[in-house]
């Protein structure tokens, strides 16, 4: 469970420098493997 929440925080702030760096990309690739992540965690709560 801490492993996935730190995977989560850093996800978040690599989308966060992607985007100020005006990357969209890679910032969707990033969001796509944050909302797999998220959602396999709602499904094992």
């Amino acid at each position: 469970m801490k492993k996935n929440a730190n995977e989560i925080f850093m996800l978040q702030y690599r989308i966060k420098r992607y985007q100020a760096m005006g990357n969209g990309t890679m910032c969707q690739a990033l969001n796509g493997k944050l909302q797999k992540l998220l959602a396999k965690q709602s499904i094992t709560m």
